[in-house]
This record gives C-alpha cells, sequence and structure tokens, in this order.
C-alpha cells in the first residue's frame, strides 16, 4: 500500500492509514516527504525538515569527557578444590579521558587521550597510558566511521580476592592492546529519523521518530605482552595458556537492529539503539615455546549497544552518551574475551562558518552524494 501526503496550510497529513511495525518497538513510514528537502542532497539522501534540521555552514566544536572500562578476560582451565578459581580480569588505569571534538558537515574528527593518574593509583595499579583517535564521514542515510585506541600497563583486578594480604594489584606494564574499528551505518528511515542528532551537533531531531539500522564492522584488535599473559602466582591454575604473548584477531560483522530517538519539547532526547550479528574472525596466537604461529578461522557472535541522552538547542548541544563493545577470542589454548564501556560528556557549541569555495566544488561530487 502506498502512502500519499497532501499539505494543508503548511502541514503534512495523510491520504490513506500508515503501516505499523512492532519489530525491535519501530514505527517506519515508507513515504518520502517532497517538499522541505534539503536542495543540495541527492533523492536518495533527502530528509523532511519537519523532523530534522540540519545545521548549514557550522563549525561545531566542544570539548569532551570520557570513562572507558577496558578489561581483557582470561577463564581457567583447572579447577581447585571443587571451587573453580576467579577468572583473571586485566583492566587498564588508564580509564578517564579528555579531549576534544571537531566536526563540519559531514566529516568529524575527535582526538582524546587518558590524563595522569594520582601517584597513590600508580603504585597500587602500576604505570599506564592511552589514546583514541576517531573519523568519521558521512550524511543521515549512512556513514562511515573509524577508531584507533590503544592502552598500555594492565592490573588484575581479582588479584587481592586470590592474596587478602597483598596491598598492590598484580601489574602487568607491558602487557599493551590495540583497537581498530571501521563501521558503516546505514539507516532505512532516515528522510525521518536522525541518529546522528544525538551523538554530534550537525542534526537535530525534533520530532520522535526510529528507524531499522544495518552495520557492518571491520575490526582488527592485539594483546601482546613482553613475557605471558598469566601472572605467575596464577600459573597453576592454566595450562598451556601460560605460554602465550600475543593474540591478534582481524574480522568483519554484518549487524541488524534498531534504533529510536525519542524527543520532548523540541530539544530534550534520548536515544537507544542496540545492533548484532555474525562475527567472522581469524585468529593468530604466538607463544614462547614456538616459533610458529597458531591460526584459527571461525564465525563468533558480537554486539554493538548505544544509549545517549542530553539537549540539543539552536546553537548548542550537551550529551551524555553510553556504549557497549564485546569480542570473544575462540583461542584453542584458553577462553578470552574483550570488553569496552565507554561513558562519555559532550558539550558542544555551532560557530558560523562561510564555506570554503573549494568545498562547495567537492558537494558536487560523487562522493559527497553517496552517503
Amino acid at each position: 500500500m502506498s502512502v500519499k501526503f497532501t499539505q494543508i496550510n503548511k502541514k503534512l497529513t495523510f491520504r490513506n492509514p500508515f503501516i505499523l511495525f512492532l519489530g525491535l518497538g519501530y514505527f517506519y513510514s515508507f513515504s518520502q516527504a517532497q517538499d522541505n528537502v534539503e536542495s543540495n542532497y541527492s533523492k536518495l539522501s533527502a530528509f523532511d525538515s519537519n523532523y530534522i534540521y540540519k545545521y548549514e555552514s557550522k563549525l561545531v566544536i566542544g570539548p569532551c569527557l570520557s570513562y572507558r572500562n577496558y578489561n581483557i578476560a582470561l577463564y581457567p582451565q583447572v579447577s581447585f578444590d571443587s571451587i573453580t578459581i576467579p577468572s583473571l580480569k586485566w583492566r587498564s588505569p588508564s580509564n578517564r579521558f579528555w579531549g576534544i571534538d571537531f566536526s563540519y558537515d559531514k566529516f568529524g574528527f575527535t582526538f582524546s587521550f587518558a590524563n595522569i593518574e594520582p601517584k597513590s593509583e600508580q603504585e597500587k595499579k602500576g604505570p599506564s597510558s592511552s589514546k583514541s583517535i576517531g573519523i568519521s564521514y558521512g550524511g543521515n542515510r549512512c556513514f562511515i566511521e573509524t577508531n584507533l585506541r590503544s592502552y598500555k600497563g594492565f592490573y588484575e583486578k581479582n588479584s587481592l580476592l586470590r592474596d587478602s594480604t597483598l596491598e598492590n594489584y598484580y601489574q602487568a606494564p607491558n602487557l599493551a592492546t590495540y583497537l581498530f574499528n571501521l563501521k558503516l551505518w546505514y539507516f532505512t528511515n532516515h528522510h525521518k529519523f536522525a541518529f546522528k542528532s544525538c551523538y554530534g551537533g550537525l542534526y537535530r531531531q525534533v520530532k520522535t521518530r526510529a528507524s531499522f539500522v544495518f552495520s557492518s564492522n571491520l575490526h582488527f584488535s592485539a594483546i601482546s605482552t613482553d613475557s605471558s599473559i598469566v601472572p605467575d602466582p596464577d600459573k597453576q591454575y592454566y595450562d598451556n595458556a601460560i605460554s602465550i604473548s600475543s593474540v591478534g584477531c582481524a574480522g568483519i560483522s554484518i549487524f541488524g537492529g534498531g534504533a529510536v530517538n525519542f524527543v520532548i519539547k523540541r530539544g530534550f532526547f534520548l536515544n537507544m539503539a542496540f545492533v548484532a550479528g555474525p562475527d567472522f574472525q581469524s585468529l593468530r596466537t604466538m607463544t614462547n615455546t614456538s616459533p610458529d604461529p597458531i591460526s584459527r578461522n571461525y564465525v563468533n557472535y558480537a554486539h554493538d549497544i548505544k544509549f545517549a541522552t542530553g539537549f540539543n538547542l539552536k546553537y548548542w548541544y550537551l550529551t551524555f552518551t553510553f556504549s557497549h563493545e564485546m569480542n570473544r577470542f575462540n583461542n584453542d589454548l584458553i577462553k578470552m574475551r574483550g570488553r569496552q564501556n565507554s561513558l562519555s560528556f559532550n558539550l558542544g557549541f555551532r560557530l558560523g562558518l562561510k564555506k570554503p569555495r573549494l568545498y562547495e566544488k567537492f558537494q558536487n561530487t560523487w562522493l559527497y552524494r553517496a552517503f
């Protein structure tokens, strides 16, 4: 059934009943408004300005503060007195970040790094450092985002559970991990739903809407150390895993799910998004006992969960976001898992900027219109 619109007193009304889908709690309209559409967009990427507003010729800039809890879990291979020893949980002390966001039209850039921990915390958990760089490109229909993050220096969270006499945690100052993600996002209801309005300042959602979401993630992660990933006091609970010196994983995932933007008074918003699917991985493990790597290809499960709330007003925006990412490593030597939870606080202001002539030429290219 097609849905047609007519314009009366500048308000859109339906001639036929619209269609309701309940999958993932999602309401989706199959129509595309022909009026109030931004002129420099192609028909594929056009949107209805009654639901979405895009800030043209605005440079959005602002500080960002975040807390990122990254940990590597290793599960024991040996039980002691019929009680399974608690898993090893290597956690990075570098979990408080500050940085800055820039965005203009379809481009976004974020750089942040961890602040220096207090001296007392360094003594208890060991030295550490971390950096993060993010770049994104795309519009409201689809966009690409890439992130590169590094962590060096970890402490073992469950150390004090094994030995209550310890004053400091087990420390691994040379344990390091590198994470790279290249994600493509696509939204079916991009005419009326703006995912980026809740995570940046270039768009503003003015009415509640939702969308089905499809995503693909090309990722690479590496964990390495100069000796063993298992500390000496716990080697009795592990078998071949004590010889692991590095683990590298490359893969590609294909996700499907949904997202919704709840908007109150055209300013306050609440966003929830969930995508999940198969993750095709290639794992490469190096040990201290053999110069030859152990390779394995397999299919795993992965997901992304995102939540955002805040205010998106005419000149400035404030957002509080949460994201959860998880990746499992199906290693023949040991069961491992990498997990990152992120909490971010962003404050941004929109500055008027005259559009450069060179950028106007870029807007007429196929690369610009493709996104």
